[in-house]
């Protein structure tokens, strides 16, 4: 039986019946852009302009990478796929290299690297010896600046998922947070998908919260999937000071191997495409930081003009008196 209940601040819980089939009958929000009224995690579009939200920008089309987007991943710290050999094994190891989720938000199916899928076997073999087991690819990012809890979303992050037969197909994953690298404080997330979909079966996104892969990114198509701090004013980590909001220095990606075993924050099993082969398990593409902590130097200026700004409104005063 799916549970849920109201998430912590930010997370709005819309009761509703979920239909047992693909039609979008979930309280949060579409794959792609968001034709479900009232849902809290609209996709932020990769791309706006003349061609339209979320269409990817073309040399001719007239879109531009969304300027709500303040910074970029710009390095890792650690790259662990499920099994590397088998990532670099697929297609001459094009999905094996970290660095293609640096940077702006391309739209490209290729532009990602692969977290990896687990089997049956190897999910038993990890529960049941996690220590000398492979488990569920993990990617670290940094950024040259932290990110900081500000209004809203403060990143967002693209999977390559797609739109197919009424639903999305999606590869999720868990998303992490941490100031010092060594702990990471986990989004909060929901999973409503009841049964399992198959190795390459679609889920319905609008019963999926806070997890990597949700919103459509490829043939065509870039929405993000927003992230907001807020959600975790509640976790241990943070109310211990350990993990502070507004210096988060590192986000890891986790991948989730969808048949069930793994688990949302209520208890409810997720399900997505499981299992996959090749390029399985999350492919990610980029991170894009909306609330970023300011270089020193946009500080210094910003400075400056204000105390530019108090000098002249002093002289005015000066010759009106």
């Amino acid at each position: 039986m799916i549970t849920t209940k109201t998430l912590p601040r930010s997370i709005v819980w819309f009761a509703s019946t979920l239909a047992a089939s693909t039609l979008l009958a979930g309280p949060y929000s579409s794959g792609g852009s968001n034709t479900n009224a009232g849902a809290v995690d609209a996709g932020i579009p990769g791309f706006v302009g003349v061609a339209g939200d979320g269409v990817v920008a073309t040399e001719t089309n007239g879109n531009y990478i969304n300027p709500i987007f303040k910074g970029w991943a710009t390095g890792y710290s650690s790259y662990v796929p499920h099994d590397l050999e088998e990532v670099q094994n697929y297609v001459g190891g094009a999905y094996s290299h970290p660095e293609k989720a640096l940077g702006p938000v391309t739209g490209s199916n290729g532009d990602i690297v692969s977290l990896d899928d687990m089997n049956a076997d190897e999910i038993a073999a990890w529960l049941d010896d996690p220590d000398n087991s492979n488990g569920p690819g993990e990617l670290t990012l940094t950024f040259n600046n932290p990110i900081y809890n500000g209004a809203g979303a403060d990143f967002a992050t693209f999977e390559n998922s797609f739109a197919s037969g009424g639903g999305v197909f999606a590869e999720l994953g868990y998303v992490e947070v941490s100031t010092n690298g060594t702990d990471f404080a986990r989004f909060p997330s929901i999973s409503l998908t009841e049964s399992p979909v198959g190795g390459y079966g679609t889920i319905d996104p609008t019963g999926v919260y806070n997890l990597v892969g949700k919103h459509v990114n490829a043939y065509n198509n870039s929405f993000g999937t927003p992230f907001d701090l807020d959600d975790l004013l509640d976790d241990t980590l943070v109310l211990d000071g350990v993990v502070d909001l507004n210096e988060i220095n590192y986000v890891r990606i986790v991948d989730i191997p969808g048949d069930g075993t793994f688990l949302d924050s209520e208890g409810n099993p997720i399900y997505d495409a499981w299992h996959t082969f090749g390029s399985g398990g999350v492919d990610f593409e980029a991170l894009g930081v909306i609330n970023q902590v300011p270089e020193p130097a946009a500080y210094a200026s910003l400075l400056g003009a204000l105390s530019l700004l108090g000098v002249t409104f002093y002289r005015r005063r000066a010759r009106n008196a």
